[in-house]
């Protein structure tokens, strides 16, 4: 009886080794909690798509230099692309436009540069205008750069600027407009880093 009652025994200590070895192989390596974020082992994910200028910080005020009509295209650099990405597109636009009613789309286009390449990670102050010529190669200039124009008598205009990663390249006609742009990403965006800044015309003095 001694024999079988010993025999009982060793069958579930095995038992319960092999339980706690399953047990240990489920565990996440690197000893992170069942549930918990980030990437690898455990590990906080990085960082997405920055884009970043050094015309202005992002969501400040945007100097006269790049406002207007004849206002200047600010640089513009990004880091963090992911994986994948073969193109970049840039819009920026102004989502408060003082008549929407006018906008097909309820905001106001400012510019718009699709196919750059992924070999890029920047783009120089002055790219966007109609005759540019330092915009990377392959790169295509749907919208030239106009500047921020809210006037004095409104509200502060709060304008975005939206680079959008795609993993496949974007199949455009020679007189592709922002429409055709949008609908040839769909399906493609990787990602996307958006910078902002704010414009009002200052008010002519009082005579």
């Amino acid at each position: 009886m001694r024999a079988g009652f010993s025999q009982a025994l060793t069958m579930v200590s095995i038992g319960i080794f092999a339980a706690s070895l399953g047990v240990a192989a489920q565990q996440p390596q690197g000893g992170a909690a069942p549930g918990g974020g980030g990437g690898r082992g455990g590990a906080p994910a990085g960082p997405g798509l920055t884009l970043t200028s050094t015309a202005w910080p992002d969501g400040g005020e945007t100097p006269a230099r790049h406002a207007g009509q004849m206002g200047v295209s600010p640089a513009l650099s990004w880091t963090n692309a992911p994986m994948g990405t073969v193109e970049f597109v840039l819009i920026m636009n102004d989502p408060e436009p003082v008549r929407p009613a006018l906008s097909v789309t309820g905001d106001i286009l400012h510019w718009l540069v699709a196919k750059i390449p992924a070999t890029n990670s920047s783009l120089p102050e002055g790219a966007g205008a109609a005759d540019s010529k330092t915009l990377p190669a392959g790169a295509r200039l749907v919208q030239p750069f106009r500047g921020p124009g809210a006037p004095a008598a409104g509200p502060r205009h709060h304008y975005t600027l939206t680079l959008y990663a795609l993993n496949a390249p974007l199949e455009l006609a020679a007189n592709a407009d922002r429409a055709a742009v949008m609908a040839a990403m769909e399906g493609k965006v990787l990602a996307r880093g958006i910078f902002n800044g704010r414009f009002m015309q200052t008010a002519a003095p009082a005579r």
